[in-house]
């Protein structure tokens, strides 16, 4: 039995992290655009949510959850 070390926040890229938080975050209004979530969840305005998205390959215009 080979016992595997434990994995920590550590071993996930930045990238990665903010891909995550892109991805899933979600809008306080439905039907709203994604970049409007990124928005208010990273606490950005619209061209740098915008710009967030398209730079982890996110729709910005894609329906947020």
């Amino acid at each position: 039995m080979t016992i595997q070390a434990e994995q920590t926040v550590a071993d996930i890229s930045d990238a990665d992290l903010v891909l995550r938080a892109v991805s899933f975050c979600k809008a306080r209004r439905a039907g709203q655009p994604r970049w409007v979530a990124v928005s208010e969840t990273f606490g950005l305005g619209s061209t740098y949510a915008r710009q967030l998205c398209v730079k982890h390959g996110v729709d910005p215009y894609g329906k947020a959850r």
